[in-house]
């Protein structure tokens, strides 16, 4: 296990990691934010881990809460964006796009397709490059700014950061199962870029695309593997 990260405790009280190298995609559905600072501040302490900074997209109040110290991140804060070092959030994703671009080319001029392996022979790499997290902590926030590019880059950042070793987390207070089919509705490109990855037909629903944590409020947490009907029950950290 490359980034073991705990999602939850067995019936025994045991911690029960996964793989956050072999998640392209963690979606964390949440109703107490109590809840969602513990997941958080793991990710938050694995930036730490990796020599290359996390991109990270949250509001003032959660900014100063978990005080993250903005040279860490490359950070947008949507509400306060004078306290960002990104100052849009069209910057941030094109940041991203352009870092994934850039890490295709370096893996391919070293004729290394996997990432993983990637990584475990940087130490006689010329080009460092370390895991990174895109983390946002309200994906509904992207999906109603504009422009409505920012729904094509977002998935793009999806369908290939993983690829290269970026991979995204993105949380949401309320529920995202019509994610999808709503940011086709707003950028139909989508459906082409959907269409490059899987084929046709194309997924409609998000929880193709990633992992799935979600957490009550009876301190339990469900976590669901893509493509899968069942839910592994565990119980809170």
């Amino acid at each position: 296990m490359v980034i073991p990260f705990t999602i939850g405790k067995n019936s025994s009280g045991e911690n029960q990691f996964i793989d956050l190298a072999a998640t392209p995609l963690l979606m964390i559905s949440y109703n107490e934010e109590v809840e969602l600072i513990k997941f958080f501040h793991q990710i938050f302490h694995l930036n730490y881990l990796f020599g290359n900074k996390s991109f990270l997209i949250s509001n003032s109040r959660r900014f100063e809460h978990w005080q993250i110290k903005t040279d860490d991140y490359q950070l947008f804060i949507r509400d306060e964006p004078e306290l960002s070092n990104i100052p849009t959030r069209f910057q941030m994703l094109k940041l991203i796009n352009d870092e994934i671009s850039r890490r295709k080319q370096i893996m391919k001029s070293k004729k290394i397709k996997d990432f993983k392996r990637y990584h475990s022979l940087n130490t006689w790499n010329e080009y460092k490059l370390s895991y990174q997290f895109f983390l946002l902590d309200d994906v509904w926030d992207i999906v109603i700014a504009k422009p409505k590019s920012l729904s094509l880059s977002l998935i793009r950042i999806i369908l290939e950061g993983s690829t290269v070793g970026i991979h995204t987390i993105f949380a949401s207070g309320i529920s995202y199962r019509n994610l999808l089919q709503q940011l086709v509705t707003i950028q139909p490109k989508i459906t082409k870029e959907l269409q490059k990855k899987f084929g046709i037909p194309e997924p409609k629903q998000i929880g193709v695309l990633g992992h799935e944590l979600i957490l009550n409020t009876d301190g339990l947490v469900f976590y669901k593997i893509p493509g899968s009907m069942d839910m592994q029950r565990l119980y809170s950290l």
